[in-house]
């Protein structure tokens, strides 16, 4: 049995004006490690350059980063954390955060 539980998702079709904002993407992946028991090292990592939007949060056994092209309404998650099941578990607060349908 692993060690880690991973999930890493691709969404798009999202509104692309939900994925311009670093704070507001920062705050999706804080709820998302909140509802995992992810305890953060400290705040989430969040810029914005010519090509998109990049959060990190890094915590004590795992992170959560997402990598959003607002323009192309797309954006890409990465969950892994030591706790059995609760990537998936943070993939959906994720989704429905970034409003994916």
């Amino acid at each position: 049995m692993s060690d880690w539980s991973h999930w890493v998702q691709e969404f798009s079709g999202l509104n692309g004006d939900r994925l311009v904002d670093p704070a507001a993407l920062a705050a999706a992946a804080v709820a998302a490690a909140a509802a995992i028991g992810l305890a953060p090292h400290g705040p989430p990592l969040a810029r914005s350059g010519p090509e998109g939007v990049d959060v990190l949060l890094a915590g004590h056994g795992g992170h959560i980063a997402l990598h959003a092209i607002p323009s192309r309404g797309a954006c890409l998650a990465d969950v892994a954390t030591r706790q059995p099941l609760a990537a998936a578990r943070a993939g959906e607060i994720l989704a429905r955060r970034l409003g994916a349908r």
